[in-house]
């Protein structure tokens, strides 16, 4: 069983193979109340990177629907927590040679275009009636602050024709690895925890039992992407753009607070390997790499 810790040096560090001098616990959102063994929630629960297989490819899901308490426009802060390495047949040594595993290079995972940058600030906006998410926005503003300029020039998304498929514009000749971005969505999985009621036995004077209620009074959402990412830059060829495709997937915990105008929670992405990696079968399913943050929303 992983004891979730993580390597705490930069994405610059891992790559070079470094020897981390640190480790962090992903700060999880434990108290998971009777969550089936198959549930979303479970699985996190876990602290089992084997547990975050990558998604057989199924029936073409819906778009995500936030629950009441995350609707309304947010400042969202990321805060980088570390990453490891999980696989058991695929030693660091050789997983930090190759570059194609998402994360190592800027870009190659959208929504985190400079892994290991220890703090980001964007902004989310879920609507108040449908609790549908503003893609366009969320993503233009994440890439950013990750990358540090104006990146994006546009985000193209028509939720009704296709919820899982979105394109991403770069400002031509500013980004070095990607001038557009292809993503695919390959499953979702969403559950709400709502608050609970414990109900305890509780000895009185030594011969009575009375019954005490321990209430929670904060809603838990968690919910999952498998993203199918396909990267389009300026190749060494002239008029041959490089493409480059990586697979991942964002697993999100997110908790409401006592004063309902902040959220806390944390966000994990599991990379797999490529079919086209020379790695792949060793390992097919497993993630080679789990990177964390710490998420904090404050209501705007």
């Amino acid at each position: 069983m992983c004891s979730w810790s993580y390597d705490s040096t930069t994405r610059r560090h891992f790559t070079n193979g470094m020897v981390a001098g640190s480790s962090l616990l992903t700060p999880f959102v434990n108290n998971i109340p009777e969550a089936n063994a198959v549930s979303l929630a479970e699985r996190l629960s876990q602290r089992d990177p084997s547990a975050l297989t990558n998604s057989v490819f199924n029936i073409p899901p819906p778009a995500q629907v936030y629950p009441d308490f995350m609707r309304g426009s947010w400042n969202i802060t990321l805060q980088y927590a570390g990453y490891t390495f999980p696989s058991s047949k695929i030693p660091r040594s050789r997983l930090t040679t190759n570059a194609q595993i998402p994360g190592f290079q800027k870009c190659s995972i959208a929504a985190l275009s400079d892994v290991g940058k220890e703090m980001v600030q964007y902004t989310m906006q879920i609507d108040e009636s449908t609790g549908l998410e503003n893609r366009e926005i969320s993503l233009t503003t994440s890439i950013n602050d990750h990358l540090g300029y104006e990146a994006v020039q546009e985000v193209l998304y028509n939720r009704k024709a296709n919820p899982n498929r979105l394109s991403i514009v770069f400002v031509g000749y500013r980004t070095k690895n990607a001038e557009r971005v292809e993503l695919f969505c390959n499953e979702r999985e969403s559950e709400l925890i709502k608050p609970i009621q414990q109900q305890t036995n509780v000895d009185v004077d030594g011969d009575s039992n009375t019954n005490v209620i321990q209430k929670n009074d904060n809603n838990i959402f968690v919910c999952s992407e498998y993203i199918r990412q396909v990267t389009f830059s300026g190749g060494s060829q002239v008029g041959i753009p490089r493409q480059v495709g990586t697979n991942y997937a964002h697993f999100w915990t997110w908790k409401e607070n006592n004063n309902k105008r902040t959220i806390t929670g944390n966000l994990l992405t599991a990379c797999y390997l490529d079919p086209q990696d020379a790695m792949f079968f060793e390992e097919p399913s497993k993630p080679v790499a789990v990177f964390s943050h710490v998420i904090k929303a404050e209501k705007i």
